[in-house]
């Protein structure tokens, strides 16, 4: 990303039967879960319908909410134990730039009008993930439409409990409570906030700061990330692929790191095109890999699917957030994935690594 135009952005269904359960093992939220899907289409279902006039989705259809405020699908979902545990909605929504929904467990609202962003195509389908506490049996999850557009396709709602061992947002959070700052001074959120207050500390195998998440979508153009989509588009990256050309920032979580500067040069403390981080938001953890630089003097930025992963807005226009994330870059030896654009090398990485931070701090 060029800083000078970098620094122009600004973000702003009854009872389920049990043979359509499947369990799998799969990687949600940069961590590792025994989890269990419920299709959308065997839900309670409340003005919304089943449907299968687009391709992609899994099972045998998925759900069409009628274009009105109030309707939703309802999953009744068994946990084993009580505790905190992932849901991860799959979902299309085509044109419309977010048709928000509200989700409750067992009755109560956990996220109120959480934002289910375009996925560009009703072909296309995307995860929504957010960490709730279930009781121990049955519960109730539902997600319902807050606004007159109703709610975006929905797919399949999977339901996971971290094993054993792995690493928890909380505790990461945990080791990052105070600050031994390494960097020369502070740096801005934006380049139009007067006061710059956020340093990058310091902390045994790896360097953090506490800011907010501007969208970067520079690199590969796509359906999300275009010259019409970001007045800023830069068809670019400081990072390349294995294959020499920009990283995709629509499909590859990265984030993107300040320009070295007398401020603070990250390339002292080993960190690189392709070094993991782990990037948390609203007790959710992204295992990311720097993969572009961005202005001197502003910290808090990540690529469109990012934010897309952790439920933040990721429209290059109007997304972002304007704080509640951290970043923590690991540093050292072994920190740097060898083929920058695969995720899943990142995700396993990260959390070999989160371990290691947790018990060294």
């Amino acid at each position: 990303m060029h800083p000078l135009l970098s620094a122009l952005r600004r973000p702003a269904h009854a009872a389920l039967l049990l043979l359509t359960l499947l369990a799998t093992q799969v990687f949600l939220g940069g961590s590792s879960y025994a989890a269990t899907t419920y299709e959308a289409e065997n839900a309670t279902l409340s003005q919304a319908t089943v449907a299968s006039d687009h391709s992609g989705y899994s099972g045998s259809g998925f759900v069409d909410y009628t274009n009105v405020t109030g309707g939703y699908v309802q999953w009744t979902v068994n946990a084993a134990t009580a505790g905190s545990t992932s849901l991860v909605f799959r979902y299309a929504n085509g044109p419309a730039a977010n048709r928000p929904m509200n989700i409750s467990v067992n009755g109560t609202v956990v996220s109120s009008a959480r934002a289910f962003n375009s996925t560009g195509s009703w072909d296309t389908w995307a995860d929504n993930t957010l960490t709730v506490t279930l009781n121990a049996g049955n519960n109730t999850v539902r997600a319902t439409a807050t606004t007159a557009n109703g709610g975006p396709n929905v797919d399949k709602l999977t339901v996971g409990t971290a094993t054993g061992g792995t690493v928890t947002a909380a505790q990461l959070l945990s080791k990052v409570t105070t600050c031994s700052q390494i960097s020369n001074g502070n740096y801005k959120t934006d380049s139009d906030v007067g006061t710059a207050t956020i340093p990058v500390c310091n902390k045994t195998g790896a360097v953090f700061w506490k800011a907010d998440m501007d969208i970067d979508c520079d690199g590969v153009r796509t359906t999300q990330c275009n010259e019409d989509t970001d007045c800023c588009f830069l068809p670019d990256t400081a990072c390349q692929s294995t294959a020499g050309g920009p990283l995709n920032a629509a499909q590859l979580p990265y984030v993107v790191v300040p320009s070295s500067s007398s401020i603070w040069n990250y390339t002292s403390k080993g960190i690189g095109c392709g070094t993991v981080v782990a990037v948390i938001y609203n007790g959710q953890i992204e295992y990311a890999v720097v993969g572009d630089t961005g202005p001197t003097e502003i910290i808090g930025e990540a690529s469109y699917k990012t934010a897309s992963d952790l439920g933040i807005n990721p429209d290059p226009s109007n997304g972002g957030t304007d704080s509640g994330v951290t970043y923590i870059v690991f540093t050292g030896s072994g920190t740097k994935v060898s083929t920058v654009q695969d995720h899943a090398q990142a995700v396993s990485l990260g959390q070999q690594l989160a371990q290691q931070f947790v018990s060294s701090n």
